[in-house]
């Protein structure tokens, strides 16, 4: 399951590395975001169980996923420093970078002094060289606290002055990412006093140290790309939103198809309720066209005093008269269905308006929600009134 998450949280990083580099590689800041993203995600990948080399390469392989997490680190303090008001000039980047190139060869030497023995699991300590490989662990938790609080402070300042909506939500999720960030760091610290308690420690990330790593990559890419949700979603969304309407129509659809089986325009209904994500929309504009056909097939058999009064309701604007437009107009089309199924023709000429059109929606979208409110008025009609052939008349305000 480790194994997993790691792997799980390298790639997260990685496809957000090729995202920024394919939409946004221009800018320092920029910059620093992908440059992080593949050096963390690659650190990851490396230090998995089933993607290490052979015993004679793992000491090799520890000190690279180091040297990259620290390159990380490092990328973040540049991204505080250049976020920061005033913005940081060069020379403050430059010291920005030669603390991180100080951090990486003290870092060596000290992993050099420790003369560690790395095994297929575990990186062995020779006895007296505990102390070395502890500083080892603790240069790297803090430099990262030293790289990512500036950056903690920095988002948190403006996410404070943004505007609702997802700058502001991004901000705070890079925020909490940063702050999974430091205990993700300071971990280290528990490898240290485990080397100056039993002289081992073992090789790669530990359950908590996994945890955190996935936490921050769900955290930071997600709060990252947040500008982005609105248009990514918005499909899905759509998918949703049509598959939902379609399936509220099925009350009166499926009235209308027991009388009309010609309304189906592709398949009979049992072919009808499954289908793709995205081939909702279509499914359910066709649908709306099906229930309008057989609003036209209904027209004879319309009551022809109905029509007035449920085109009179739709005149008034508030949710109230909506709702009692839509109940009339499902009353009229059960009377309509009970007076085709006993062959009752009420008079209205065909060429009449005489079924029931509360209103005419400027869109299709506009049209299912309008029939998805008389479907749920359908549905929730007393039996008596669908088999009723009259509607009684409306109480007149």
């Amino acid at each position: 399951m480790i194994d997993i998450a790691v792997h799980v949280a390298g790639f997260i990083f990685l496809c957000f590395a090729v995202f920024r580099i394919t939409v946004a590689r221009t800018g320092r800041i920029q910059r620093c975001m992908w440059v992080f993203a593949l050096c963390l995600g690659f650190s990851l990948l490396l230090n998995a169980p089933n993607t290490r080399p052979a015993p004679s390469l793992s000491a090799l392989l520890v000190v690279l996923t180091h040297g990259l997490k620290l390159a990380a680190l490092t990328c973040l303090a540049l991204m505080a420093a250049m976020l920061d008001r005033p913005p940081a000039d060069r020379a403050a980047r430059a010291r920005h970078l030669g603390v991180g190139l100080v951090a990486q060869l003290a870092s060596a030497l000290l992993y050099a002094a420790s003369h560690v023995i790395v095994t297929d699991d575990a990186v062995l300590v020779r006895p007296g060289r505990s102390w070395a490989y502890a500083l080892y662990g603790a240069i790297f938790a803090a430099y990262g606290c030293l790289c990512v609080v500036p950056l903690i402070r920095v988002l948190a300042r403006h996410a404070r002055r943004a505007a609702p909506g997802p700058i502001r939500t991004g901000l705070r999720l890079m925020t909490l990412a940063c702050c999974a960030g430091v205990l993700w760091t300071s971990w280290a610290l528990a490898d240290a006093l485990e080397v100056l308690r039993i002289g081992r420690v073992g090789l790669g990330e530990d359950l908590m140290s996994t945890l955190l790593g996935v936490t921050v990559a769900l955290l930071g890419v997600g709060g990252a790309s947040a500008t982005f949700w609105p248009g990514v979603l918005a499909v899905p969304a759509r998918w949703f939103r049509a598959r939902r309407t379609f399936h509220a129509l099925e009350p009166l659809w499926t009235a209308l198809y027991a009388e009309l089986p010609g309304i189906a325009l592709e398949g009979p209904p049992a072919r009808r309720h499954g289908g793709l994500p995205w081939r909702a929309t279509f499914e359910l504009y066709r649908r709306v066209v099906e229930i309008r056909d057989a609003y036209l097939a209904l027209r004879p058999y319309a009551e022809p005093e109905t029509a007035e009064r449920i085109t009179s309701s739709a005149h008034r604007q508030d949710a109230a008269d909506a709702r009692r437009a839509a109940a009339l107009e499902a009353a009229a089309i059960a009377a309509a269905l009970e007076n085709r199924r006993l062959g009752r023709r009420p008079g209205a000429p065909a060429t009449e308006t005489a079924h029931p059109k509360p209103h005419a929606p400027p869109t299709l979208a506009d049209e299912a929600d309008w029939l998805r409110q008389v479907a749920d008025a359908f549905a929730h009609l007393p039996e008596t009134d669908r088999l009723d052939h009259r509607v009684e008349p409306a109480d007149e305000h």
